[in-house]
């Protein structure tokens, strides 16, 4: 005697729930990535305002005074891979502030769009740091 075996496919109810299973996890897992990624890019802009401090070290030890444009302190304005644009706010011959500011996609971080850094070394938003 021959054993019949019957074959038996997927029902389009079972590929439904799957495709919602899938849906429901993806709805959750890619904003939390997206969240990850803004904030691993932060450390662009950290990097940038600690170089620019450095910058302007040695701006004033060379000229008795801080630079006020991004130009003298021989950087572009755009971190490395293009995150954030950081500029001079204000300086003095005391003191000066740095900022870098969001571009592009990195503005979704809406919690920290803008860094600064002080000559004190006061850095704001400290939640960003």
């Amino acid at each position: 005697m021959i054993a019949v075996c019957r074959q038996r496919g997927v029902t389009l109810l079972e590929l439904m729930v799957t495709l919602v299973v899938i849906a429901l996890l993806a709805s959750i897992a890619v904003p939390t990535y997206d969240n990850f990624v803004q904030r691993s890019r932060r450390s662009e802009a950290r990097e940038a305002l600690a170089d620019f401090a450095a910058r302007q070290e040695q701006f004033y030890l060379d000229n008795k005074t801080y630079a006020t444009s991004v130009g003298d302190l021989g950087r572009d304005t755009t971190t490395a891979n293009g995150y954030y644009a950081v500029t001079i706010p204000s300086a003095s011959v005391t003191a000066y502030t740095l900022r870098a500011t969001a571009k592009g996609t990195q503005t979704k971080d809406t919690s920290c769009t803008t860094l600064t850094l002080t000559s004190l070394n006061a850095k704001t938003p400290t939640d960003c740091w």
